[in-house]
Parts: structure tokens; sequence; C-alpha cells
């Protein structure tokens, strides 16, 4: 599982942001992972799947290429995942020149279930895309928005991704300074607060009750919230990529590295 809030504002004041996102990546600790890094070749920063027969998938990243794009891939809980590895949804996409639309037209009907949510910056606007393949859907959001994305289909949301998008829109809307937004975003994805009753998150999964929380952590099925990432673009897109992972190989007591990318678009 995985999880991903989202705020946009084409038009933010001075001391405001264009773009904020906080997002959780839940794996097997065991599943080879490159962490995040900046391919100056391909102008791309986000970690890189190394799972054998699916390397170079992504999970999350960013383009700088010409716009600002953004791409994360979620899967589908309880539907179908012995399709096409995901993971090349978003690397082909953030290596493309396909705008987003364009791109979610092109997909072929192979992958295993998927929620993609992209976003694409530009001078005047902000477009942001969610399209699914289970069941099909296709959503577009423009200008100013606070966003939230989980596992399952838009109409039928998570608890944990209600409750957080809540506590992530107070974030954004009363912290401007960097440092101390930065601490209240991870503050906010390292939450393990269940939120239950979910009888959707109930219906589509048996460890619905360690998956109830943003920060997911099931150490004897060695699963959980392995990788954790923060962009911030303010008004003078200046932008910031902070992640915070697991160090490899995970060991019972994991040991976190972080680093973060600062550039001037």
């Amino acid at each position: 599982m995985c999880i991903l809030f989202l705020y946009t504002d084409p038009s933010p004041p001075s001391d405001g942001y264009r773009l904020i996102v906080a997002t959780n990546r839940d794996e097997y600790f065991d599943r080879p992972t490159a962490s995040a890094y900046h391919s100056i070749e391909e102008n791309i920063i986000g970690g890189r799947d190394l799972q054998p027969g699916k390397e170079g998938g992504m999970w999350f990243g960013v383009s700088l290429n010409k716009t600002l794009r953004l791409g994360s891939l979620l899967n589908v809980t309880g539907a179908d995942c012995n399709g096409k590895g995901r993971g090349y949804i978003t690397s082909n996409y953030l290596k493309g020149d396909l705008p987003a639309e364009a791109y979610i037209d092109s997909l072929p009907d192979e992958y295993s279930a998927y929620n993609f949510v992209t976003a694409e910056l530009s001078k005047t606007d902000t477009t942001v895309y969610h399209t699914s393949n289970c069941p099909s859907a296709r959503t577009k959001f423009v200008g100013r928005q606070v966003l939230g994305f989980g596992n399952t289909p838009l109409d039928v949301p998570l608890q944990k991704v209600i409750n957080g998008r809540g506590m992530f829109e107070e974030i954004v809307t009363n912290e401007r300074d960097p440092e101390r937004l930065t601490a209240k975003l991870l503050e906010l994805l390292n939450c393990r607060e269940r939120f239950l009753p979910d009888d959707e998150l109930r219906r589509r999964s048996p460890a619905y009750e360690d998956l109830s929380s943003i920060f997911v952590n099931m150490e004897r099925a060695r699963y959980g919230t392995r990788a954790q990432t923060l962009i911030l673009l303010n008004s003078d897109w200046e932008l910031q990529f902070i992640e915070v992972a697991m160090e490899q190989p995970v060991d019972i007591k994991p040991t976190w590295q972080s680093c973060t990318f600062k550039i001037q678009l």
C-alpha cells in the first residue's frame, strides 16, 4: 500500500508554494530498491525498482525537463496483480515527451491494477490527473487543490486517506516556513494511528487493521512503510526533493537515511 497527499497553487503568494507533496511507499522490506537519485542524463529524480524483471520501474518521481512533471503509482488493494509490472507506467511517463492526457490514452491494457497520479506545472497553471484501470476511470483537477490518494478508487477512499488529507490541508494552510513545514509533513507521514472502522479496507484485505494507519509497520511480514518523500516548490520555483528511506539490507531494527535535492527551476 502507499499514500499520497498533494497541494497545488498556480498563483501562490510570495511566501507560498506552487506544489507540496507528501507520500509514503509501502513495500516488502526485502525487495531490492535504489534510493532516490538525480539522473542527470534523464533529468529525473526518484528511486528505482531493482527487482529482477522489473528493473528501472518507479513508484514516484519528478521530471525537470521543460516543465515540472510528477508521476506517482499506487496499487489497488485486493485487485488483480497478475499483469505486467506497473512501475514502468511512471518511469516511461517521466522519460517521455507526451503530455499526461495523451500518455494516459496510450497506456496498454496489460498492467496489474493501479492508480496513477500525474501533475504538470507551467508558469500559469497546474493540472493533476488521476487514472485507474480498476475500475477504468480518469479525473482531472485544475488550479488550486488539496488532494489525497490511496489504494482504492476515488469514490471509496480509505479512512486514512480522508483523515490524512484533512491533517495535510491544515499543515499546508497554516505553515510557510520550510523547516517547520518539512517537520510537520514528516510527522504526518509517520502517523501510526489506526483509522478504524474502515469497511472498505476490511472488505479488501484481511490485514486491514495493520494497513489502516498512514505509516504501516508489519514486522512479521517484513512489510510496511520503507520510503517517505516530500516535495516543496516555492513561488520562486525553488525545488526541494526530500527522501527518507530504510537503508538496505533492511535489518530487524531498520536504519533510516535521508537525502535532499535542491534545484532552481
